[in-house]
């Protein structure tokens, strides 16, 4: 049963909230709150797995309070509800808030936040994996320049230039993109220097993936240690996720599917950058250890984390509400069998970009015959290394 606390200084809509989830209540254990010291007073008696408040209330606000949440209790999920007029205000505070629900707030968009917050568990179970994620501290929230490339995406007056003019606004971002338009993947023939170009070249799927895995790396800015590279991983995620887009468009699947692979290829290894960044000596440790035993890292990982950086990257992207297939896919990256999808699917899609872009590089990798037999894509696995191939040797637009 999840805890579930709600702080709204309106008897009826406090009302409302636990009527919504009363018939569910061996699910949900709701408790309301009609202010912020209410609610952390309630929060020091006992643990909440998320706090959902309103914006404007008297005394301390809604920012205010899971300000002070993120900062006592960092591994409860963080919801702020209030009007569209508030937006301003939530985006200044996105570093305290994991989701943004508009006022009045539909049923069903509540229970699905809610489930999704609180259903990491159907995916991963282990409270070693929690327990890991709480050694990291406050874990960051959706990142605010790519919400505003999301909402400028979906705007009926979006230009190019106008998410460009965004993209600009973090270098970080616009070198990023730069060096994924000129890589080899793209076989543009002259270099491009311009966001705008860079902006029209790649498409707005890849430009809000990019942005997205740009923003964590700014998260997690590891220190200089032996066995890793943040570049070097910045290039294996890249390449991950082209490789998954063509596994995908080869196998003929939908648009949003072959998109959802290509952004868990490019994020299925921030885990080891969260990691490199909180925890260095021990990540040292595990390097080392997988170095000198010739063994796969995740492996290590698990004895001495008792987790793994695929788990710790599902377990934040899960948090910031990323789809279902994407937290699949970097969750069971390395043990696809685990997962739930079957035959093509972005989950399938990484499993292989990932052995075979480790192929490509001259290092060990692993593909699971099991589990492609298991779903049916044993046969395809020739015609996916060819493709790769070609895209390596002889580079194309994808």
């Amino acid at each position: 049963m999840k805890r579930i606390l709600f702080v709204e200084d309106s008897d009826l809509i406090r009302e409302m909230y636990e009527l919504i989830l009363s018939n569910e209540r061996g699910r949900w254990e709701v408790r309301t709150a009609a202010d912020g010291p209410a609610a952390l007073a309630l929060l020091r008696a006992s643990a909440f797995d998320v706090v959902a408040s309103d914006m404007r209330m008297p005394g301390m606000d809604g920012i205010e309070l899971l300000k002070e949440v993120a900062r006592l209790y960092p591994q409860t999920a963080r919801v702020i509800i209030s009007g569209l007029g508030d937006q301003g205000f939530v985006a200044d505070a996105l570093g305290s808030i994991h989701q943004f629900l508009v006022k009045p707030v539909q049923i069903d968009t509540l229970k699905a936040t809610l489930v999704r917050l609180t259903g990491l568990d159907a995916y991963l179970k282990d409270e070693k994996l929690k327990t890991l994620a709480g050694r990291i501290g406050v874990l960051p929230s959706f990142p605010s320049l790519y919400l505003e490339i999301m909402q400028a995406i979906e705007s009926p007056d979006a230009s190019l230039k106008s998410i460009a003019d965004l993209i600009i606004k973090d270098p970080g971002i616009a070198a990023k993109l730069l060096q994924v338009v000129n890589s080899t993947a793209f076989g543009l023939p002259e270099r491009v220097h311009d966001p705008v170009a860079a902006v029209q070249q790649l498409g707005l799927n890849t430009i809000r993936s990019v942005a997205l895995s740009s923003q964590v790396f700014a998260n997690f800015a590891p220190s200089q240690m032996n066995h890793f590279s943040a570049d070097t991983l910045w290039t294996h995620l890249m390449n991950c996720g082209q490789i998954a887009r063509v596994i995908m468009r080869s196998e003929g699947a939908r648009a949003a599917e072959i998109e959802d692979a290509f952004t868990a290829g490019i994020l299925h290894d921030i885990g080891k950058l969260m990691l490199a960044h909180s925890l260095p000596r021990e990540f040292q440790e595990a390097l080392s250890l997988a170095d000198s035993r010739r063994a796969p890292l995740h492996e290590v990982e698990l004895e001495i984390f008792g987790a793994t950086h695929a788990g710790l990257a599902a377990y934040l992207l899960g948090l910031w509400g990323l789809p279902a297939p994407i937290v699949e896919a970097v969750a069971f990256h390395h043990i696809p069998e685990r997962g739930a999808s079957a035959g093509v699917s972005p989950l399938a899609a990484v499993h292989v970009a990932n052995a075979l872009e480790h192929e490509l590089a001259g290092e060990p990798s692993h593909i699971s015959a099991a589990y492609l037999a298991q779903a049916n894509l044993a046969h395809r696995l020739p015609a996916w290394r060819e493709e790769v191939a070609r895209l390596h040797e002889s580079p194309s637009a994808p």
